[in-house]
This record gives C-alpha cells, structure tokens and sequence, in this order.
C-alpha cells in the first residue's frame, strides 16, 4: 500500500478571481487551495503577478 502524500512541495498551476489550483510536485494531483484547507505557506510558490491591468 502507498504512503499517503502530504502534499509538501505545491506549484501554482493557474489562478483566477475564483480561486486557485496548485500541483503536488511529489505524486503530481492537482487541488484547488480550498481542498487543501488552511495550510503553511508554500515555500515553492512565486510571487503572483497581477495582469488585470494588461
């Protein structure tokens, strides 16, 4: 049986004004940020750019 992966090393994947899905770079699932719950910040996450005045 596999270890359950915690999910420690997140990549933003997209970003929107509804929400925001990242990637686990260890077993490769994708989340919304809300399934996740409140967690610590993610240390691989960039700054996030704000192109809504593009």
């Amino acid at each position: 049986m596999k270890t359950p992966c915690n999910h420690a090393r997140l990549q933003v994947i997209a970003h929107d004004d509804n929400g925001e899905f990242v990637e686990c770079l260890d077993c490769e699932e994708i989340f919304e940020t809300s399934e996740l719950g409140e967690s610590e910040p993610r240390e691989d996450s960039e700054p996030q750019e704000d192109l809504s005045d593009a």
